[in-house]
This record gives C-alpha cells, sequence and structure tokens, in this order.
C-alpha cells in the first residue's frame, strides 16, 4: 500500500527517495495506510490505550529516521508492525525489571536523630582524645586490632613476636579503657 506511494516520488538508485517532497509523500502513505492498524495490534497486545499510542509514534518516528537516512522498507505496514512489536515488547521488559527493583529503591529506615549525631560527635571527639594519649606504637596496635586485624597478623606486619604483641595489645587496651571511663565514657 504505502510502499506504492515510494513510486509516486522520485526515487533515486537502490530505491533510494531522492528528495524531500517524495519521502514526504512515502510517509504520509504509510502513515493513512498502516497508523490505524498498527494501532490496533500493537492495542490488542498492550491492552492500553495510551501505550499503544505512544508506541505506534515511536515507530513512525523511527520510519521518518530510516527514510531520511535513505533507506525506506520496502513494505512500511510490516516494518511498522516489526518495530512496534519489539518496542513493546522491550518496554514490557523494562516494566518487568523496573517492577522488581522498586522495592530496594525506598529506604524505610528513618534517618539518625540530630541529638543521636551530636552524642556520637563527641564520643567520638572522646576517643580520639583517650588514643591520642597512647603511644605512638600501642595507638598504632589498638588501631591494627579494631580494623580487624588479629594478633598474629599484627606481629607479622611491626616485626615483634606474637606474644609480644598480644601482651603490647592488651596493656595499651588496658590504657585506652582507663582513659575512656575517666572521661566518662562508660565501656
Amino acid at each position: 500500500m504505502a510502499a506504492d506511494a515510494a513510486t509516486n516520488g522520485t526515487p533515486g538508485t537502490n530505491g533510494r527517495l531522492d528528495d524531500r517532497a517524495a519521502q514526504d509523500a512515502y510517509l504520509d502513505a504509510a502513515y493513512r495506510a498502516d497508523a490505524a492498524a498498527l494501532r490496533g495490534r500493537l492495542l490488542a497486545l498492550t491492552r492500553n490505550p495510551s501505550v499503544a499510542d505512544d508506541l505506534v509514534a515511536a515507530a513512525f518516528v523511527r520510519l521518518v529516521a530510516q527514510v531520511r537516512a535513505g533507506r525506506p522498507p520496502e513494505d512500511p505496514g510490516a516494518w511498522l508492525y516489526r518495530v512496534g512489536y519489539n518496542l513493546a515488547i522491550s518496554g514490557g521488559r523494562r516494566h518487568v525489571v523496573a517492577t522488581r527493583a522498586m522495592p530496594g529503591l525506598v529506604d524505610h529506615g528513618v534517618g539518625e536523630s540530630p541529638e543521636d549525631e551530636i552524642v556520637r560527635r563527641e564520643r567520638d571527639d572522646v576517643v580520639r582524645d583517650a588514643l591520642a594519649t597512647l603511644g605512638d606504637e600501642d595507638r598504632e596496635l589498638v588501631l591494627m586490632a579494631a580494623s580487624g586485624y588479629r594478633p598474629v597478623e599484627i606481629a607479622g606486619m611491626t616485626g615483634r613476636t606474637n606474644e609480644a604483641t598480644r601482651t603490647r595489645l592488651c596493656r595499651a587496651r588496658g590504657r585506652l579503657r582507663g582513659t575512656l571511663l575517666a572521661g566518662g565514657l562508660a565501656w
């Protein structure tokens, strides 16, 4: 149907439409011949009139791009149906993925209150000050242990024996605990 309109224009070599008027005639004929049938097919597929209208519009936008690029399809009705069908399937897949991912996008947790934030900052300051009272080597041992390193690993990294590292770490923790208790932080 609409392919006949292409022959009314000025076809160039390889079935191309050479001038803008011929392209417009081709597109107009394709729209008149295939838009209603395409909408009906997509409406049956999607069961949603607004989605079907959007898909028809998207399919025709792609047809315009094809024609303007000099590649008009031989059977625009079949081409439009395939493009519309592919768009519907892709949209359905995106909808399923979005629906599945949606619960993870909502954070139902309540943020930290301003009071809790201030208490946390004050506690961090007390701990920071207490760590500053330790010597550099003891502070390093305590921070490594707090980061999850085991005494054996700390010993290997610091070049001490396992027993010496454990003893020194125990004493450093004891001094830190005493400083924290004196600063009013319950252990």
